[in-house]
C-alpha cells in the first residue's frame, strides 16, 4: 500500500512539475500576451480530451470495485457454507468421541465387575471359608453378575 503512495506522490510532483515548467517556458519563449492566448486556445481540445480519459478512468475503477465486491461476496458465502460444513462434522465428532468416553466407561466397570466375580468365585472354593461367609460372597457375586447383566443390556439397547 506504500509503494502505491508513494508512487501516486511522485506522479502528482511530475504533473504539477511540468505545469510550472510549461508555464515559464511558455512565458519565456512568447513575448506577446494575445499570442500566448492564441497557443493556450490551441490545447483546449487536449484539455477536454484529459477531462474525458479522467472520467472514463473514474468509471472503470468504479466497475473495478464492482466486480472485487461482488466476488469478494462470493467469497465470503463460500466460507459460511465450509464453516457450517466443519461445524457439522465438529458436532459429529464430538458426539462420536462423548460415545467412545462412555463406552469406554462402561467397559472398565464391565472389568471391574469381572474381577470381582472372579475373586468372589476364588473365595467360594476356598475350602477354610466358613459356610456362613461363602453364602455373603455368593449373593454379593449375584449382584455382580446382575449388574454385569445390566450394563451389557444397557449397551445392547443403545445399538439398536
Amino acid at each position: 500500500m506504500k509503494t502505491i503512495f508513494n508512487s501516486f506522490f511522485l506522479l502528482i510532483t511530475v504533473t504539477i512539475g511540468l505545469w510550472l515548467a510549461s508555464s515559464f517556458l511558455i512565458l519565456y519563449f512568447i513575448d506577446d500576451w494575445p499570442e500566448r492566448g492564441t497557443f493556450g486556445d490551441m490545447f483546449g481540445a487536449v484539455n477536454a480530451l484529459f477531462s474525458g480519459l479522467a472520467f472514463a478512468g473514474l468509471l472503470y475503477s468504479i466497475f473495478q470495485n464492482k466486480k472485487q465486491i461482488l466476488a469478494q461476496q462470493e467469497e465470503l458465502l463460500l466460507n459460511r457454507k465450509e464453516l457450517l460444513k466443519a461445524r457439522k462434522v465438529q458436532e459429529k465428532t464430538e458426539k462420536a468421541l462423548e460415545e467412545q468416553a462412555q463406552h469406554l466407561k462402561d467397559t472398565a466397570i464391565l472389568n471391574g465387575l469381572n474381577t470381582l466375580v472372579t475373586y468372589f468365585n476364588f473365595q467360594i472354593a476356598d475350602p477354610s471359608v466358613s459356610e456362613e461367609l461363602r453364602e455373603q460372597i455368593k449373593e454379593k457375586r449375584k449382584e455382580a453378575i446382575r449388574d454385569i447383566d445390566t450394563l451389557i443390556k444397557r449397551q445392547h439397547d443403545d445399538l439398536i
